[in-house]
């Protein structure tokens, strides 16, 4: 479609758009939805939740129809037994997506023929991190991360939680897998990876890690099957406006 960059097997797309829209784009993007994500939307009662939603199914739409070269509206979905969606029926190519939610921006993760996973979080001072390490992350990731010193700890967390989860999500097992069965690299200056999986030997060497350049008070990742890909950042406005912004 105008404007769409090529997508090549090798190359990953990371779209980062606001989720707070203007009210006409938030308008047309609510009829887009279909009748689950409207009925899904009309239960939340917090206008602002609700607002999040929808903006955020209308931009995945929005942005795979232009891929698809298809309207967005005609987009349907499946689900694995997870939750984690993707692109039902034929003709989408060997497209796969993956999304995530961070405050108020939206992260999107589009290739082909690769499985991706991909995580955004907001993050906060007031985070209980250290006791969520030690539910959650393997012995390696544990001892790496109290080790450090007490100020690069919290930012070191959330290196190891968005790598973790994007790999989880990538894998569309989320928390359902133990999260303590593989480690991910945490260290400052040590490159993003899949290091160990203590049930799946062999995932090290199927999936790469990268980190995802987003705002600061942000941290992001992405989890792809194969090489390390290339990585081309893209970013959403307006269309009316701007009708796309490439990073």
């Amino acid at each position: 479609m105008t404007g769409l960059p090529d997508l090549p097997d090798g190359e990953v797309h990371l779209w980062l758009a606001p989720l707070a829209v203007e009210p006409d784009e938030l308008a047309r993007f609510e009829e887009l939805l279909s009748h689950d994500e409207g009925a899904r939307a009309g239960r939340l009662l917090d206008r602002e939740n609700r607002n999040r939603l929808i903006a955020g199914r209308g931009l995945l739409r929005t942005i795979l129809g232009r891929y698809l070269e298809k309207p967005p509206a005609e987009i349907r979905f499946a689900y694995g037994e997870q939750g984690k969606p993707s692109l039902a029926g034929e003709g989408h190519h060997g497209l796969a997506f993956n999304l995530s939610h961070g405050g108020e921006l939206l992260l999107l993760a589009v290739a082909r023929h690769r499985e991706v996973g991909v995580d955004l979080e907001q993050m906060r001072d007031d985070l209980p991190f250290r006791e969520m390490a030690a539910r959650y992350f393997a012995s390696p990731e544990r001892a790496e991360l109290f080790a450090l010193p007490p100020q690069t700890q919290l930012r070191a967390f959330y290196r190891c939680w968005t790598r973790k989860e994007a790999y989880l999500k990538g894998c569309g097992s989320g928390f359902s897998r133990p999260s303590d069965s593989f480690a991910v690299s945490l260290l400052p200056g040590h490159p993003p990876a899949l290091i160990e999986h203590r049930d799946s030997p062999e995932e090290p060497d199927r999936w790469s890690i990268a980190d995802v350049p987003v705002p600061p008070g942000c941290c992001a990742a992405l989890a792809v099957t194969g090489g390390q890909p290339s990585l081309r950042n893209l970013s959403w406005t307006n269309p009316a406006k701007h009708p796309l912004i490439f990073g």
